[in-house]
């Protein structure tokens, strides 16, 4: 469902600017983009289709590149530590 997105980036830097947005009523908007969001009742935040799972599938590439993990052995990563250690990365 992400895949027309990996590698835009402007769509991975706007799923960046709501990583600290939580919520359930904002899950749709940020992960399966405006469309969804729509069609179900939420605030659209300007994304296309699949757009979370874009950024989260480059979020995760890129952490198990930089640590040189498989994704069984990063199974128990905290979240922030991906992201974090994913961002280092990709500068």
């Amino acid at each position: 469902m992400g895949t027309p997105h990996l590698d835009d980036d402007a769509v991975f830097g706007k799923v960046l600017t709501g990583l600290n947005i939580g919520g359930m009523q904002n899950f749709t908007a940020w992960v399966h983009g405006d469309d969804a969001a729509e069609r179900f009742g939420a605030e659209p935040v300007g994304l296309p289709a699949g757009a979370g799972y874009a950024a989260g599938n480059r979020l995760v590439d890129a952490y198990l590149a930089a640590t040189d993990c498989t994704a069984a052995q990063a199974l128990h990563a905290q979240s922030r530590d991906i992201i974090d250690t994913a961002l280092r990365s990709l500068r």
